[in-house]
């Protein structure tokens, strides 16, 4: 086996990464409109191990000191980082190498079903990781936002490679297996969530419509400032996509796309959600709001109960929703899963940081944040 380091995600081409189990967020369409998305001096490069000519692991890397690695650190760091930035200069700028696709709701290392030495295809990941990383003089490497169920041994390869492992934001994965959604109402929700949900339609009736639109480039002008509108009002900001993402997106068969519009009466837009499928699973990627409208709690609703439609009928049964927003999510049937952040320090300076910053992190625990949840607060 050998490690490869590709610039395009057309160098390896849809048919290599075919076998291998990528899901959504892994997904050559998806990860084409991401390099295809890209700002500032941010880079993207592919790293494969193959074997025999046949990619058997796969991961992209974004190194640049453009990506907002901090977004998980107290708020404080964030402002001062942000404001040392702006006053002196990006020179001084913290340059990251950030593994695993950006907007990822369940991170993972794809691998080929029928690798068998799991360890040493990570270990030489790893070492082409750490190339990329001196290439480009970053001075951080983040392995970005692995799942509980990615295996723990494989975890382990992390660690023993000098990897800190701290929590990252949990996931939401939605049961979607239900004949229909009356039945995903009376299966999947408690009774107030029952009640809730109806009461929502109730509320929208005479005033609001929703529909799903397939084929939604030339809608991307209208519904771009409403998601632009969710990102700078939300409490992690992690990358801000413009609207050629959107755009790539529309324009992808793998995986599929649409986009739910919610829409008032006299054709205004109150609300859209970008969606991401294919035959297995689902994910509610992107929402936009019209916050000035009165009704933008229930707007936000309908366009994820929407979305919960759009997978049953489908006959999709896991839908993953993103990691935010976890009071509202849950009461949608939603489950809290851990997933990791790995850290590396190439810099000296950063080194002393880590320990700290994993203490700080164990607050994103699924179970810390169910905990909060319980008593109505969310991260």
């Amino acid at each position: 086996m050998r490690a490869h380091v590709y610039e395009s995600i057309d160098e390896i081409g849809a048919a290599q990464l075919a076998p291998l189990p990528t899901g959504l967020d892994f997904s050559f369409g998806l990860l084409r409109a991401m390099e295809r998305s890209l700002w500032g001096e941010l880079h993207v490069r592919y790293l494969t191990v193959e074997d025999d000519g046949t990619v058997v692991a796969f991961t992209p890397v974004y190194v640049g000191s453009n990506l907002n690695f901090n977004a998980l650190l107290p708020k404080a760091i964030q402002t001062g980082y942000d404001a040392l930035v702006s006053g002196v200069g990006s020179a001084i700028a913290t340059r990251v190498a950030v593994t695993g696709c950006l907007i990822s709701d369940r991170g993972w290392i794809p691998m080929h079903p029928e690798l068998t030495d799991h360890a040493t295809a990570l270990q030489l990941l790893l070492r082409a990781l750490d190339g990329v990383a001196k290439q480009h003089h970053a001075q951080l490497a983040m392995l970005k936002d692995i799942h509980r169920d990615f295996p723990a041994e494989d975890r382990a390869v992390f660690r023993r490679a000098g990897y800190t492992e701290g929590f990252s934001l949990p996931t939401i994965r939605i049961n979607t297996a239900y004949a229909s959604f009356e039945d995903y109402l009376t299966k999947q929700l408690s009774k107030n969530g029952r009640k809730h949900a109806r009461k929502q339609f109730h509320k929208a009736e005479g005033t609001y419509t929703l529909r799903a639109i397939e084929d939604f480039e030339s809608m991307i002008p209208r519904v771009f400032p409403l998601h632009r509108a969710v990102f700078l009002k939300a409490k992690y900001q992690f990358e801000e996509l413009g609207p050629r993402f959107f755009v790539e997106c529309a324009r992808t068969r793998s995986p599929r796309t649409e986009l739910v519009v919610c829409e008032r009466n006299d054709g205004h837009i109150a609300g859209s959600l970008m969606i991401f499928y294919d035959e297995r699973e689902q994910q509610n990627k992107r929402i936009g709001i019209d916050y000035d409208l009165p009704d933008s709690g229930l707007i936000y609703n309908l366009l994820n109960y929407t979305g919960i439609q759009r997978a049953i009928e489908r006959g999709i049964q896991t839908l993953w929703l993103g990691q935010s927003s976890y009071v509202p999510k849950t009461r949608l049937g939603g489950t809290l899963e851990d997933q990791y952040l790995y850290i590396k320090a190439y810099d000296p300076l950063l080194k002393p940081t880590l320990p700290l910053q994993r203490w700080w992190m164990s607050r994103y625990s699924a179970a810390h944040v169910l905990a909060g949840v319980e008593q109505g607060v969310s991260l």
